[in-house]
């Protein structure tokens, strides 16, 4: 049997065969090429805010870096006197802080609305700082893959250069912090609170598994309050009237407060007296991620709009858990 012969190959229908597949393959990388575009339309003003946390820890990191090459050459200048009588300082660590946590937000996104207490200050552009991603950080994969992508427009940074700066001054490093808060639409998401001389941070992210801090509580024998030193006013009169077996702790600076809250180690952080809202922003958010609360002494949510008015007027409450408790007795 012969199973030999030539192959006869049919020209027309080749042509047609390539003329079919190159037509094809045309409309293919042109509906490509279209949704490309459409992404980047959809996208080119918006931020993923997996990345701006990995950011917003670079940046508080690279804040206390700066306060601990400050601290032994200060210059201390004053602000004037708190509502308390207190001597209100500021220090070139806030200002070399500040310069290098908004370097920091602006190296990645040049256009974000950023509202610091330091932002009047003239930093030098000139410098570069480390730009690198932090270690220890880890953002689950599908956050990775299912990016949060939000409006560019509807976050606002909240930035703490140097937190507890009258304790800084004193040397007593332990109350000091660095902070970065993100607002979407006025609500805090994102928290991250940086103690340079532990060299830790503490972070979360409302919603999401990202966080490094571990949630502690009371021992119950006593109800534990921990207020300003310096801002205390009259609460500590006020608690102990309204509540009949507290103890009341005294400490500086309001990141650090809230995470003695978070670690157990006091059951509320209240204020009564007016707060700037970028010492408070990164608390608040980060109280929220694990369930806890922050609100005005009359219970209102606390909201961060970039929108000219920093200043919360009607005391604090923040707790992980029984908020209601202390509403009302303030």
């Amino acid at each position: 049997m012969n199973l030999g012969g030539a192959i006869h190959i049919n020209k027309p229908g080749l042509l047609l065969v390539f003329i079919v597949v190159a037509l094809f393959l045309f409309y293919f990388f042109s509906k490509s090429a279209d949704t490309s575009s459409a992404i980047k339309d959809e996208f080119k003003d918006s931020i993923d805010l997996s990345n701006l946390l990995i950011v917003a820890i670079k940046a508080a990191q690279n804040g206390g870096n700066e306060v601990l090459k400050t601290k032994d050459n200060l210059k201390i200048d004053s602000k004037g006197k708190t509502g308390e009588g207190i001597n209100d300082p500021v220090t070139t660590a806030d200002y070399n802080s500040h310069c290098a946590m908004e370097a920091t937000l602006k190296h990645q996104y040049p256009d974000i609305s950023i509202v610091s207490e330091e932002n009047k200050v003239m930093c030098n552009n000139s410098i570069v700082y480390d730009y690198s991603k932090p270690n220890n950080v880890k953002i689950d994969v599908m956050d990775s893959i299912k990016p949060n992508v939000i409006k560019l427009e509807d976050i606002t940074i909240w930035i703490d250069p140097l937190d507890a700066t009258k304790e800084f001054t004193e040397k007593l490093y332990q109350y000091v912090t660095t902070m970065v808060c993100v607002a979407v639409k006025g609500e805090p998401i994102i928290g991250v609170i940086h103690k340079p001389f532990e060299n830790k941070t503490y972070y979360a992210w409302v919603g999401k598994e990202e966080r490094n801090l571990k949630v502690g509580s009371s021992d119950g024998t006593q109800t534990k309050i921990v207020v300003s030193i310096s801002h205390r006013g009259t609460i500590e009169e006020v608690l102990k009237k309204n509540f009949k077996d507290v103890k009341v702790i005294t400490a500086a600076g309001a990141g650090y407060k809230v995470l003695e809250v978070v670690a157990g180690n006091a059951d509320a952080y209240v204020h009564n007296t007016v707060i700037k809202k970028w010492d408070i922003c990164a608390g608040n958010a980060i109280l929220n991620a694990i369930g806890g609360r922050m609100t005005t002494k009359n219970n209102a949510v606390i909201s961060y709009f970039n929108d000219g008015h920093p200043v919360n007027t009607d005391g604090l409450i923040a707790t992980v858990k029984e908020h209601d408790k202390y509403v009302g007795k303030i």
